[in-house]
This record gives structure tokens, sequence and C-alpha cells, in this order.
């Protein structure tokens, strides 16, 4: 936790109400010695129709760019000479988005664009941390009906890796290979449940 002090001199009482200077002190914050990024999917996913992938959502603790670890009694502290290299939820999303292939009937859209498809996924990182020497992931995900917005299907699914030794770069590799994993097992997920409802229509 970073701690703020506030450093207000003043030459007495009339003399703060009227006019005081207040200079905020704050601890500077140690350069990573290495940022990382989720590793390039393994295995591209089929699309049959446009999907639109939002950011997901996330607490502040899994949405940044800090690297989080978990201690035995849950609680929550960041590892300090590693880092992402953009914030989490981005990271998340572009690789989902580069997790389908470009050749399939189907395409992700990213939600910046302001492209529709005729469905749309609403996820939400609910774990995201390092647990001793291992990575630990877990995504929600809830598939919507492009135009309705109504739900199709939901999910959760969670995946791990472990780091082969105690320090902290390769535990940050290992919680970065549980979010592709991750990121793999949803691809899965929205291809077989996002279907091509006019070719349903035809049979």
């Amino acid at each position: 936790m970073t701690t703020i002090h506030k450093l207000c001199a003043g030459a007495g009482l009339a003399a703060i109400i009227a006019a005081s200077g207040c200079v905020s002190v704050l601890p500077e914050q140690p350069e990573p010695r290495a940022v990382y990024q989720l590793p390039d999917p393994e295995a591209l996913a089929e699309l049959q129709t446009n999907v639109v992938i939002r950011e997901p959502d996330a607490t502040r603790l899994f949405a940044s760019r800090k690297i989080i670890s978990q201690s035995e009694d849950g609680g929550f502290k960041v590892v300090p000479e590693v880092a992402w290299a953009e914030r989490a939820t981005r990271m998340f999303q572009i690789t989902l988005l580069d997790a389908f292939s470009n050749s399939s009937a189907g395409l992700a859209v990213d939600d910046v664009t302001g492209v529709s498809g005729e469905y749309e996924l609403y996820w939400r990182v609910t774990q995201f941390a390092l647990r001793g020497t291992e990575g630990v992931c877990q995504l929600q995900l809830t598939l919507l009906d492009g135009r309705s917005r109504e739900p199709v299907a939901q999910h959760m699914l969670s995946a791990s890796s472990e780091a082969p030794g105690p320090g902290d770069l390769v535990r940050a590799r290992a919680l970065a290979d549980a979010g592709r994993q991750c990121v793999e097992k949803a691809a899965v997920f929205i291809a077989e449940k996002a279907v091509d409802r006019e070719e349903i229509g035809e049979d």
C-alpha cells in the first residue's frame, strides 16, 4: 500500500486558515526488472459467425499492470520486480481476439471498432494471481445475443501453470501461461456456442 504523507507548514492558526501550503510526498515506485504479456495462443479456434469481444471486467486488483501474489491466508500483495506490459484486462482481450483463425467464416471483433456481431462476449477475470510457484487464472463467460443482448450461454473456466522455481521472473511466466490457457479454453467455448443461426434456419 502506498502511504501519502502531507507536510503542511503555517505560522499560526490564522495563517493556516488564510493560506496553507501542502506538499504530497509519494514513495517512488521501483522499476520492474521485466514486463510480460500473455503468450500467443497455441491453437486457433474457428468461428462460424462474427462475435464482438469486449474488454473483460475485473476488480482493480486483477485489472492493472501489477502482478499479484496470493498468500496461504488469502491476502494479496504486489510482486515488485515484474509487471504486465499493459493493463491485464486489455491484455486478455487482445489475446482472445488473436485466438481465432482469420480464415474461418466468422471473425472475432474488437468492440472499440463499433462493428456489430451476431454474438457478443461479456466476461470477467475472477482470479489471476500467483499462489506460491503456481499461476492461477479463472474466467467467467457470458455469451450474449448481439441484437437482444439476452444470455445465450454461460461458463466458468480455470487454468493453472507451475513455475520451475521460486524466482519472480519464472513465476510471472507461469502466471502468463495460465492466462494463455484460460484464453484458449474461452475461445473453444465461444466457437462451440456461437453458431450461425441463419444456417440453422435453413436446415
